[in-house]
């Protein structure tokens, strides 16, 4: 192709035809340049085709993250259920004097169960969309700022119930006193931890001093745990709007697209 255009313009200027061959490179030159925008336009709308299909791919990655992130939220808000209904029946067990320490074994180790187990939100795809510089890939601003502030919702919602989980955590594995005569022989027994060959349950319960002190102290105690799992359910509840409104959007996100 290139010969043949070169064959045209020589033999323009052999036969003196000069102002033809000027106009002639004139509309060659507009030729390739019509040329190299299409092809460019091409090659842009190639990248677009691939942009978009990324997009929608992300999309759908972060909706299956948030779906997971609701998963861990019915899975957190069971355990809080069951701390607070175990410390419910805990608080009216030791509000009578003749219930033996026995007896509120189980709900005292329920009481605490799990309490260092946070709520965090799944970022594996956002972190990767940020990570690899493809957030401009996002190109619904509106989407990517309601990510951005949902994440920062779940992350903040997180640290507060870190903190709050962990003061349950240290009062009562720190702070108690008189381990065997407020319920851990029961608690340590029920997982398996007292090696019967080698220690002597029975002398060992034989210690315990369940005095009115002590059911006292693991009332207020009792006290301090609802009261913070009542708090940390509420602060969890506060984001279900939030996880189900993402949800909605991505959802119709990953299907349109």
């Amino acid at each position: 192709m290139i010969k043949f255009f070169r064959k045209i313009r020589q033999n323009l200027l052999s036969e003196g035809k000069t102002g033809k061959y000027f106009k002639y490179a004139i509309g060659e030159i507009i030729l390739v340049v019509i040329g190299i925008l299409i092809a460019l336009q091409i090659n842009d709308w190639n990248q677009n085709k691939k942009d978009r299909k990324l997009e929608q791919q992300y999309y759908c990655r972060l909706l299956e993250d948030v779906k997971q992130d609701y998963s861990n939220y019915e899975y957190s808000l069971e355990l809080l259920d069951l701390r607070i209904n175990a410390n419910n029946i805990m608080i009216q067990r030791l509000l009578d004097d003749t219930t033996p320490l026995d007896s509120i074994g189980s709900y005292l180790i329920n009481s605490v169960k799990f309490s260092n187990r946070n709520y965090r939100a799944t970022t594996d795809a956002f972190e990767d969309i940020k990570s690899s510089g493809n957030l401009n890939i996002l190109t619904d601003f509106s989407t990517k700022n309601k990510l951005a502030s949902y994440y920062e919702s779940m992350d903040r919602t997180s640290s507060i119930i870190e903190t709050n989980g962990k003061a349950i955590t240290d009062k009562r594995f720190f702070e108690t006193k008189d381990f065997i005569s407020s319920g851990w022989i029961n608690m340590v027994n029920d997982f398996n931890g007292i090696d019967t060959t080698k220690v002597d349950l029975d002398l060992l319960k034989s210690k315990v001093n369940f005095t009115a002190k002590i059911r006292e102290i693991m009332l207020n105690d009792a006290m301090f745990y609802l009261g913070i799992n009542t708090r940390n359910k509420q602060i969890l509840k506060s984001v279900e709007n939030e996880i189900l409104s993402i949800k909605s959007l991505l959802e119709k996100k990953c299907q349109n697209q």
